[in-house]
């Protein structure tokens, strides 16, 4: 998608975004109730893929803004990263690929493991970027997940131990699983009174955890923060 596409949602798409949310926070359940906004406002597959993604309910999204936390909260903690998760949203970016800051505070892009199948290039690329990112910022302890099922997960993973053990002062863990969401879920329990986070911008696991942590969103922010379509979260969380 080209770049001054992303720059802008029309009001259809707004207006659908603040149905959906009025239909979530009565307790109408996900799929009908965008089935419903996509059917009325007669949404593409690319506005409906960014509804999905980045519209939820008003309490799972109070629940998000408040756990986050900043760059500088990493400092000296354990880090769980979900390591595909925040190499796509950072892959789409280095793509060119709209991205959006959610009603949770989240930056994601509408494409997902697509951008990075068979692009070694670029998962090379975006593995420098968070290594960059972690050097600034300092954390601990790093647990890098990864799910065995994903194309190209064993060669990602390996990549991203050699070159943060090469550089990173941190202790640095590669967990590779069958079921990688419920394995971060399970590491950060074990973390949560070491004041460790989650890396990740998977709703299904920020919901599940106490500490998050947006580092994907932090680096294309840092790097070029126009490049990140604001519409959304503005829509939920403007000033009056």
């Amino acid at each position: 998608m080209l770049l001054e596409k992303c720059s802008s949602l029309d009001n259809r798409v707004l207006e659908a975004a603040r149905d959906y949310r009025y239909l979530l926070d009565r307790g109408y359940p996900r799929k009908p109730s965008l089935d419903l906004v996509v059917s009325r406002y007669l949404l593409s597959r690319a506005e409906r893929s960014l509804l999905l993604r980045c519209v939820h309910d008003s309490a799972y999204s109070l629940k998000i803004l408040r756990s986050s936390i900043s760059n500088n909260e990493i400092r000296g903690i354990p880090l769980i990263i979900d390591l595909l998760n925040v190499c796509t949203t950072i892959i789409a970016f280095l793509e060119g690929e709209c991205l959006y800051l959610c009603d949770d505070g989240f930056v994601r892009d509408l494409g997902g493991s697509r951008y990075w199948r068979g692009k070694k290039g670029r998962v090379a690329e975006a593995l420098r970027l968070i290594t960059d990112h972690l050097t600034l910022f300092k954390p601990r302890k790093i647990y890098l997940v990864i799910d065995r099922k994903a194309p190209m997960s064993l060669s990602i993973l390996a990549h991203a131990e050699d070159m943060m053990k090469k550089t990173l002062s941190a202790d640095v863990s590669g967990v590779v699983d069958n079921k990688a969401d419920r394995r971060i879920i399970d590491l950060e329990r074990s973390v949560v009174n070491e004041g460790g986070a989650v890396a990740t911008s998977d709703a299904v696991i920020l919901e599940r955890v106490s500490r998050v942590y947006d580092l994907a969103g932090k680096i294309v922010i840092n790097r070029e923060q126009f490049r990140v379509n604001r519409s959304i979260y503005d829509l939920f969380h403007h000033n009056p």
